[in-house]
């Protein structure tokens, strides 16, 4: 049972990390929407907070709008689907503090949903991201090509993570079976 209670005070701990980061998450994406929200509001010629557009643009790196928006918009994205998978994995740890371990046929269906997220979100992340790129025609001077900010290579670890937490809950979802089976005898 000390194993048991190991898992249960790292899986708190990381509950605590989880609902951080995922607040973390949200408000850096409210923060970039505010970002985008004034510098439209500067286009138009009106000063917030006594500074203009001109400023604005001199601290972002970017020669306008578009190419300001281009960029922080599909981050946007970003920061809301990690926020999004951290609310899952917060969902998940919440349930297994309450159920008192992990192997419950409920923990591993959540942990299954969690791996599958895991690996779709970040992908229709990237395609919005490139359809965001696209639509503002966010031209990357030094090549001439649409700018990309995205790594798409970055996705092959979150993909190899979602796929570990799919086998994690059928070894969950195994020891709930035995749990049972335990009980039931």
């Amino acid at each position: 049972m000390k194993s048991l209670q190991t898992i249960q005070k790292t899986c708190r701990v990381f509950q605590i990390l989880t609902k951080v980061a995922m607040i973390l998450s949200f408000v850096w994406a409210g923060l970039m929407a505010l970002v985008v929200v004034c510098a439209m509001v500067w286009k138009g010629g009106i000063t917030i907070f006594g500074m203009d557009r001109e400023l604005l643009y001199t601290l972002t790196e970017t020669g306008g709008l578009n190419e300001l928006a281009a960029k922080l918009l599909p981050s946007i994205v970003f920061a809301l689907t990690d926020g999004t998978l951290l609310a899952f994995a917060y969902r998940y740890l919440k349930a297994e503090q309450a159920d008192g371990t992990p192997f419950t046929r409920t923990g591993a269906v959540k942990i299954r949903q969690l791996g599958i997220s895991t690996i779709v979100m970040p992908i229709v992340a990237t395609i919005v991201s490139a359809v965001i790129y696209g639509c503002f025609q966010a031209v990357d001077t030094a090549n001439s090509a649409i700018y990309a900010a995205v790594d798409y290579g970055d996705d092959l670890p979150t993909f190899l993570v979602g796929i570990v937490l799919i086998l994690v809950s059928l070894i969950f979802n195994y020891g709930a079976e035995l749990e049972e089976n335990r009980h039931a005898s």
